[in-house]
Formats: structure tokens, sequence, C-alpha cells
């Protein structure tokens, strides 16, 4: 059964309820570690107060700080702390930073920078990466996503500890780019959002988002192979039409996808491909390829990355072969782009067009959630 489209306004709730977040101090809820980059030989620091600009260099078991104007051999330690200039923004490689720097060797041995600052700091620098406000200025649209961004930041608070940080800045968690890539209008949305969160008896969301999903959200059970989620059942009807890949078709090659075939699937040379199993929204959930080297089965997500493919909503797949069977090109129809799961942000975008407010957007794709201010 279909989710509906759209619930009623969620009322605000505050304060907190206290079962909301675990035992953590309000001010270390509000600020974030983000890795910048990893196992590097060397990287360049400027503003910091150890000097104009100062080189860290990585070796094993230690790091080395170098002054880069003389060259000259300052300190060695398994780490360092940089603080900016009074007035200035730290920068790392000639982007700048708000908040500080870290240097050091995580617990894996492994050289890195991360970039710890305020919560509300970190989203300036997501917000507008992850929904463009020159392209989309909706204002409700980016309240929507400042809030998604927000709460997803805090239910992933430490799933990366064993490495030193709390959040990758690219996709892997959300795109983070620093003062570089701030607008004003992402920072109004953020700054009129400001400690707000989606909660679901009483915790933090997982609040999974992504570009366009095809007029219908997907399933985390479908798509992830995890235990249900009641807020991310799928299913939801969105207004997305207008979006650039609302529906989309291609031709892939064989010769251009050979490398990630081999790593999703691995059955050598392809004969035959055919989708097997889609859940309620049409998803591909269970594709099977014949080759060389036998047969796999492999799931949505498997399928999308082999392919490299927008989506793994996937309408219509036919593939073409040479003269001894093996199939040389696939041409793929589909809808969407992104793995489909919570909000869609091109469907945020038009709810917002229409009118709704982002409580009644978030409530929309997240059904059975509540907003509440954390701080």
């Amino acid at each position: 059964m279909l989710a509906p489209a759209c619930r009623g306004r969620v009322p605000e709730l505050a304060p907190l309820p206290p079962l909301s977040i675990e035992k953590v101090p309000q001010r270390a809820l509000q600020r974030v570690r983000v890795l910048l980059t990893s196992n590097y030989a060397s990287v360049i620091i400027q503003n910091a107060g150890q000097g104009e600009s100062v080189t860290v260099f990585s070796f094993p078991n230690r790091l080395v700080l170098v002054d880069t104007e003389r060259g000259q051999e300052m300190a060695e330690a398994s780490g360092f702390r940089f603080e900016p200039v009074p007035g200035r923004l730290i920068q790392l490689e000639g982007i700048s930073y708000r908040g500080v720097l870290e240097a050091f060797l995580n617990p894996l041995g492994q050289p890195v920078v991360v970039n710890e600052l305020p919560l509300e700091d970190y989203l300036l620098g997501v917000v507008p990466n992850e929904l463009g406000p020159k392209a989309f200025p909706q204002l409700a649209a980016l309240e929507a996503q400042s809030v998604a961004a927000r709460t997803y930041a805090l239910a992933r608070r430490g799933r990366f500890a064993a490495e030193g940080f709390d959040m990758h800045s690219d996709e892997r968690s959300q795109v983070y780019r620093g003062l570089l890539s701030e607008q004003p209008l992402s920072d109004q949305a953020v700054n009129s959002t400001t400690g707000r969160i989606a909660l679901f008896d009483g915790r933090p969301i997982e609040a999974y988002y992504s570009s366009t999903c095809g007029g219908l959200t997907a399933s985390y059970q479908d798509v992830f192979r995890g235990e249900p989620i009641p807020y991310l059942g799928g299913g939801v009807a969105c207004p997305d039409q207008e979006g650039r890949y609302h529906r989309w078709a291609e031709t892939i090659l064989i010769s251009s996808i050979r490398e990630s075939l081999q790593v999703w699937v691995g059955v050598g040379r392809l004969s035959e491909v055919l989708i097997e199993q889609r859940d309620a929204t049409g998803r591909a959930t269970a594709i099977r390829f014949r080759g060389e080297r036998g047969e796999a089965v492999v799931d949505g997500l498997s399928f999308r990355r082999a392919l490299g493919l927008r989506s793994h909503f996937v309408e219509r797949l036919e593939v073409d072969r040479d003269s001894d069977g093996w199939v040389t090109r696939f041409r793929v129809q589909g809808r969407g782009f992104g793995h489909g799961v919570g909000l869609c942000q091109i469907g945020a975008v038009e709810w917002a067009r229409r009118g709704r407010s982002y409580q009644e957007i978030l409530e929309t794709y997240y059904p059975g959630i509540a907003i509440a201010r954390l701080y």
C-alpha cells in the first residue's frame, strides 16, 4: 500500500523530549568533525596561529610541521591542532574553513586532516552543495534540506569515530566545501531553522535524501536491505515531473564499464541480463547476470553501480550482442536520480512552489515524524 502524498502540518515541539539524544553535552552536540583529506604526503595550512603558512609532512608514525616559506622544521608529533589567527579564517590548500583544523594520525595510523566546527557553521557549507540556492531559490525547500542535513549529521555522529571524525566531506556523508560554497539564501535557510531536527519516537531520524525519486520514493528496506524503518517505508507520491531526471534514457557501451562490472558482478563477458524482481514502486531489486564465468544475482544498488546508472528505477532494459552472442551495449530507460529513499529534493522544490512549509515538506517524505528545536 502506498503512503499518502501528504499529511497535515507537523507541530513544533519544545523543549526536546528527554530521550531524543543520548547523554551527550549540548555543546558537543553543536559541533561536528569533518574529514577533509587523508593519506596525504603533505598539506599546506594557512592563517594558523603557528605561522602564516605551515606544511604538515606525514611519515610512518609521525607528522612533521615545517614553516612553508623558510623550510624550517618547527615540531614533530602524532598530531597538531590549528586555531585560526584572530579575525581570519583558517585555510587548507587555499580553501577557507570555519572552526579549527586538526592534522593527526588517526587510530588506524592514517594521516588525516579534520575540520572541527559548530554544527550550524558546517551546515552553511553543506546545504548549498546539496540543493543549490541559485538554481532552486524556494526557501521552504532549502529549509527542509537544512533540517534534513542537520538531523542526518546528528544521527550519524560517531559512525567513523574509529577513524577520528564524524562525517566525510563528500557523497559518503554530505557534500561539504567550506566557506567557498556558502550562499546568502541557503545561509538564511540554515539560520531560520537553527537547532531544529526531525524526530521519530523521540530520536533523530535517519534523514536520507536524494535528488530525484522519479515520482515515488523508495523503501529503505528494499534499497539498503536493512530492517524496516517506519518513516522510510517508501511509496510517497512526489511531484518531481519537472525535474531533469524524472525520466531518462541512455546507451551504455560494455567497453566503458568493464571495470565496474568486474567489481560488482564478476562473471566475465556477459551473455544475458534479466531483471527478475521489482519492489512495489517498480524499482529493480534483483538482477541476474549470466556470463562466461557463471551467474550472479545482484541487488538494485549494485546493479546501478555496475552500469553507472542514475538510479535503479529502471523501466526498460535491452541489450545488443555481437556475432558471438556477447553483450556489447545496454539500452536503458529509467526514472529518478539517486537511491530514492526519504526526501526528494526536486519534489521538495515543487512542494515549496505550491506553498507548503518546510515542516509540511519534511512530514510528507518522512511520515510520522515530529519537528523539535534542540537548541
